[in-house]
């Protein structure tokens, strides 16, 4: 039997824009998603997954021996939230399928082999999302590059969901169709990154950069009505900064709480949202 694992991610900063070129802040969370191989005779099949996705068996095809495992997958991740579900299933896919074949899995190669997968998903992605479940910890990214590691100080979070999946692919088409026109808040997106790099161990500094990232992100269009609440209820409830993390369109968002979650995982709960406290990142 073999069990491999991969976590999922949150995004500080740089969505969307890393698509074209800019660099994005992320970390890893405590959530994650799990493969369990165990030996059976005939093809490999899935006989048991969290995950409910017509694009599982082509996946596993991609990733694992052709032969002789049944295939078993759990994660803790809300699917279709903008946490990287999808990539920590590539990720954990192409482990187990490492450790099936006695292969050790670099992270150059989980990487390289990440994008295949996650396009089965995704279309065109970034990469950022399975480079960071390969890595694990905090790390800046531009596509094309490979990523580099940063030191982020254990940062306090609340994630809030929407309860509503949103859709990678069409919300990066959705951009793209909008373009030149959003150019501008794609460019001011990316210098918050920059500037972010700066103030990492400044949650105070860094809130105030996710909340002017909101709004460029409302700009092109993938914020929603739904996150808008979500947003106004973090900040109205101790958050330092509050924005959508992922693709948008739905998702979770992300609240800094440098002073405690507790009044916020309260309020949240009063009025029924789905929140739950973390550290970020996660090594």
């Amino acid at each position: 039997m073999f069990l491999a694992s991969a976590p999922g991610k949150l995004i500080l900063l740089g969505e969307h824009s890393v698509v074209y070129g800019h660099r994005a802040i992320a970390a890893a969370v405590s959530l994650s998603t799990r493969v369990h191989l165990k030996p059976q005779g005939g093809p490999t099949t899935l006989i048991g997954s969290a995950i409910d996705d017509p694009r599982l068996e082509e996946a596993l095809s991609l990733a694992l021996p052709e032969r002789g495992f049944g295939v078993e997958i759990y994660t803790d991740l809300p699917v279709g939230r903008g946490m990287g579900s999808s990539a920590a299933l590539a990720i954990a896919l192409l482990r187990a399928g490492d450790m099936a074949r006695g292969e050790v899995s670099s992270f150059a190669s989980l990487y390289q082999r990440g994008f295949e997968l996650e396009r089965l998903f995704h279309g065109n992605p970034s990469g950022l999302d399975h480079a960071v479940s390969a890595l694990g910890g905090a790390l800046v990214y531009r596509k094309g590059q490979q990523p580099e590691p940063v030191r982020m100080p254990p940062t306090q979070v609340v994630v809030l969901d929407t309860r509503l999946a949103g859709d990678t692919a069409q919300l990066v088409a959705g951009v793209a169709s909008r373009r030149p026109r959003v150019d501008p808040h794609l460019e001011a997106l990316g210098d918050l990154v920059e500037q972010a790099l700066l103030v990492l161990d400044d949650p105070i500094a860094l809130g105030a950069m996710m909340n002017e990232a909101q709004t460029h992100l409302r700009a092109i269009g993938v914020s929603s009505p739904e996150i808008e609440v979500l947003v106004e209820l973090a900040l109205a409830n101790g958050a330092s900064g509050a924005k959508l993390s992922g693709a948008g369109g739905g998702g979770v968002v992300l609240a800094l709480t440098p002073h405690g979650s507790h009044d916020l995982l309260e309020a949240a709960a009063a009025r029924g949202i789905q929140a739950f406290a973390c550290t970020l990142p996660e090594r």
